[in-house]
């Protein structure tokens, strides 16, 4: 629950410590969308999307829906977003060619310094396994070298805080 005082708590001291705080709302965008503007100060990493996914096949109905919410959320400049899952709203098979476009709405929105990639195996295995959720962002020729880098790791160490050591 949102409006839980617990989470005003949790907040208060994620922003003390400058921890980020991945949250999960789906199918209930709105109620997530109000507890980012409540705490401006805190640093969001908004997991799947922000959009419901299935657990197993078939992808809903409209399983883009609620990409116009996403896209206003963007706005939130407190607020990063984990592009995982995406294969599993795909109504086609993999390689899953139908992502791409409301995929490009949502980087047009957000960014790549703000879009980090996930895969969602372990949740979703019953509807991809990883080489399935990792190789259509590895391959595709909608991404630029500079933005597959930033989707595929740059975000989520930016986001983080976190530094790669090099081998």
């Amino acid at each position: 629950d949102p409006s839980d005082p617990g989470l005003d708590r949790i907040l208060r001291a994620a922003v003390k410590h400058d921890f980020p705080v991945n949250i999960l709302f789906w199918d209930n965008l709105d109620a997530g969308t109000a507890l980012i503007d409540r705490h401006p100060d805190a640093r969001f990493i908004i997991d799947h999307l922000g959009i419901l996914q299935p657990r197993t096949p078939p992808a809903p109905p409209q399983p883009w829906a609620d990409l116009p919410k996403v896209l206003e959320l963007a706005k939130r400049p407190n607020a990063v977003i984990k592009v995982s899952g995406a294969c599993t709203l795909s109504k086609q098979p993999y390689p899953y060619p139908d992502i791409w476009d409301p995929l490009a709405r949502v980087f047009d929105a957000w960014g790549f310094e703000r879009c980090l990639w996930g895969t969602d195996w372990t949740r979703a295995f019953a509807v991809v396994n990883y080489e399935q959720a990792v190789e259509p962002f590895r391959r595709t020729d909608r991404l630029s070298e500079s933005e597959r880098a930033m989707l595929m790791g740059g975000a989520c160490a930016k986001a983080y805080g976190w530094t790669p050591k090099k081998n």
